[in-house]
């Protein structure tokens, strides 16, 4: 077996240079290949060549850092029979993680010698994309989405506490938004307004909040959970048991969301919007979102 490390090159540093350095001696004696990324996509093209070049061996694939790392690898992997996928998280949310019982579970010598299962992904496209992008975690849109968007403008700026800023922005003018979810041929939001939505595979999104306490990653579903619009009071009132993950069953909150266990969901807005897949931003006003089951071979930690 190949071992092939993908590590994020803006994370080398600091804190976790100690990890990267024992994740580099755990390779010591093992057919391996280590490669630091330089840009965005780079993660992504390099494992698809790097598993063609070596479509007739088995190549278990390490995605260290955090969940953008792991949404390029996976990019990568998709297509790949040939292909495992290791997650090694060493970035700041590490979402992904969570739903195996947090960072500290992935050791990485019980992941090198641990057993790989199927698990699906969410696939999401959209008019004028070269290709459809792939999903292991979450894809929201709405609220958290404009935070994450106007937030990368103001880290661009270099603007301080960009986030806090953006989430300011967003209680303004990020509550009341025009788009229209459909779920396997069922509108969900009639009136083409909503707060919030998540389509899971994972359970946590934004680094803390557990939008999908159900989800499962191996049901051939998707975990679809929309906030209906609301007042700010409202929203504050259900913003910790969304933290939390007690949003689905209190009936305190069951006419102000939606939930769903569902396979294709469309999204359609008047105008382009954010959409986060696993934290990497696009843009469009057209969606279709589409599970895929057992795409690709995940290696669970023990």
């Amino acid at each position: 077996m190949r071992h092939l490390i993908i590590f994020n090159g803006a994370a080398q540093s600091g804190a976790a240079s100690e990890r990267f350095e024992a994740i580099k001696k755990a390779f010591e004696g093992l057919e391996h290949e280590m490669h630091s990324t330089s840009a965005p996509k780079d993660a992504t093209n390099y494992v698809n060549e790097y598993l063609n070049k070596f479509a007739k061996e088995k190549v278990r694939v390490y995605a260290c850092g955090g969940d953008g790392t792991v949404n390029e690898v996976v990019n990568g992997l998709v297509g790949h029979d040939n292909a495992e996928l290791v997650v090694v998280p060493i970035g700041t949310g590490n979402d992904f993680a969570k739903c195996y019982g947090g960072p500290e579970k992935f050791q990485i010598e019980q992941l090198i010698k641990g057993e790989a299962k199927p698990v699906d992904l969410t696939s999401i496209y959209c008019e004028g994309m070269e290709k459809p992008m792939y999903s292991i975690n979450v894809i929201n849109f709405g609220f958290d989405a404009i935070v994450g968007a106007v937030g990368n403008i103001y880290k661009e700026q270099g603007k301080k506490d960009p986030y806090g800023k953006a989430l300011k922005v967003a209680i303004l003018k990020g509550r009341f938004n025009k788009i229209t979810v459909t779920a396997d041929g069922e509108v969900i939001n009639p009136k083409g307004k909503m707060l919030l939505c998540t389509l899971a595979q994972g359970q946590y999104v934004g680094g803390k909040f557990r939008c999908a306490p159900k989800s499962v990653n191996d049901d051939g579903l998707i975990d679809l959970c929309l906030l209906k619009t609301m007042p700010l009071f409202g929203f504050l009132g259900i913003l910790n048991p969304y933290t939390e993950g007690q949003h689905l069953d209190n009936p305190k909150f069951a006419k102000k969301l939606q939930y769903r266990r569902v396979k294709k969901v469309q999204i359609d807005a008047p105008k382009d919007i954010d959409i986060c897949v696993d934290g990497e931003m696009i843009k469009g006003n057209h969606y279709q979102v589409e599970i895929c089951p057992g795409a690709i071979k995940l290696v669970i930690p023990q």
